[in-house]
């Protein structure tokens, strides 16, 4: 096993400033895109300043919107795609200029990648039996074993698979392929073509293939994408189990938070080709860096007011004023701008009476999942200023309603207006 090193990593890609003229697309002042012929090309940058360590036999995962990068970053850390800079390290090794095949990965995707002509026991062989591993140290012997070995394979392939020559090499690939068929519990599957087989299937081969090689690392982009919402559930479980079980590292991307919260040891939530925080599941839940990890992370997503400070434990909002606790004074001191932006979690409002630090609003959609409620609403001073509400099941809520809400001031979040930064307490 291994730990993985990233450091100050930059990719960028080379984008031609010529376009073709397309009288029937239009740009968004209403004028039509004209071509450029410079032959000019300029660099857009995809990743920037990228770094962290993921520890021997830790399972991280990178999440983040479609296009922030985390998709690009782990085919830069398989080898896949060329560094415009920084370094990447497996186990103490520099893999920068390092084919995939040379460092000892292995690669899950979403599509599966399974060779359809093959069966599911030459699947999860193929890369075994494209590997060193299992070779002779001898090289005179083994020349000679190899062509032995294709002769009697040659003569006996037409045989019944248990009259069939098997040579010392394969009998350990044999041995391997079962191991890892019963330890994803497919071994009745071994014969059958991918075809043949259910999405959860699939990527439980796939998950195979890439186990059999016992690489020091797992790299997975989006294994889950594919499959329904309960086999995603059961799938997830058997992963983290899995890897749990193997003790190697993985890095794991995924753009679904509630696979980022339940499986990762650690995440790096990311966006527009940056790391935003890099920490624990409950450390990033409860203390976002900032107003995107704070909107990204939880379902349904925070809320958001702009308020005002006055002095050092009050906010004011045009419609509600709420006291803050004492451990903000010294925070609020250092801030210069009094505008902030007020954050509060949905399960963190809850039905009160009428006052001053209540909020009032107008239900606009209710969703009723049966254990809780979600309701969708404007305050009734303001349709352009939206909440959304947890709240438990017992209590029929209707379109239209008008309800008072209570802040739970112990979990309010503090973001600056100009960067959306935290205020920590």
């Amino acid at each position: 096993m291994a730990q993985v090193i990233v450091e100050n990593v930059y990719k960028s890609y080379s984008q031609s400033q010529r376009e073709r003229t397309n009288p029937s697309q239009s740009v968004d002042d209403g004028r039509a895109e004209t071509a450029n012929f410079s032959g000019k090309s300029q660099q857009v940058s995809v990743l920037r300043d990228i770094n962290f360590t993921v520890k021997d036999g830790e399972f991280l995962v990178l999440v983040g919107p479609s296009g922030c990068g985390k998709s690009t970053l782990l085919r830069l850390l398989a080898g896949l795609e060329t560094l415009t800079g920084g370094n990447i390290k497996i186990s103490d090794r520099l893999v920068n200029d390092l084919p995939p095949k040379a460092r000892d990965i292995a690669m899950v995707f979403q599509n599966y990648a399974l060779y359809p002509h093959l069966n599911i026991y030459d699947n999860i062989a193929f890369g075994l039996r494209r590997t060193n591993k299992f070779e002779q140290k001898n090289d005179a012997e083994a020349g000679i074993q190899t062509v032995l070995t294709d002769v009697l394979t040659a003569a006996t392939r037409n045989l019944p698979r248990g009259m069939r020559y098997m040579s010392a090499k394969e009998k350990s690939i044999r041995d391997r392929v079962r191991y890892v068929a019963s330890l994803l519990q497919i071994e009745p599957l071994l014969y059958r073509l991918p075809k043949e087989l259910s999405g959860g299937q699939k990527q439980r081969v796939a998950l195979g293939r890439a186990i059999a090689r016992n690489p020091q690392v797992f790299l997975m982009d989006e294994p889950l994408s594919n499959l329904d919402a309960k086999l995603r559930t059961q799938t997830r479980a058997q992963i983290v189990k899995l890897q749990r079980q193997l003790k190697t590292t993985t890095i794991y991307v995924t753009h679904d938070q509630t696979e980022a919260m339940t499986m990762g040891d650690r995440i790096a939530v990311m966006n527009n080709g940056k790391i935003q925080q890099i920490a624990s599941p409950l450390e990033i839940y409860n203390r976002p860096a900032n107003r995107f990890v704070a909107e990204f992370i939880g379902s349904p997503p925070m809320n958001f007011l702009s308020v005002e400070i006055v002095g050092n434990n009050k906010l004011v909002h045009q419609h509600f004023e709420l006291d803050l606790p004492p451990v903000w004074s010294s925070s609020l001191q250092s801030i210069q701008s009094k505008s902030l932006t007020l954050g509060i979690r949905p399960q963190y409002l809850s039905l009160t009476s009428p006052g001053k630090s209540s909020i009032q609003i107008e239900v606009d959609l209710v969703e009723a999942l049966g254990n809780e409620t979600y309701v969708f609403a404007h305050l009734a001073a303001d349709r352009n200023a939206t909440l959304t509400v947890s709240l438990p099941s017992d209590k029929p809520i209707t379109v239209g309603d008008m309800l008072w809400l209570k802040v739970n001031i112990d979990k309010i979040h503090l973001f600056t207006i100009d960067d959306g930064q935290a205020i920590a307490f």
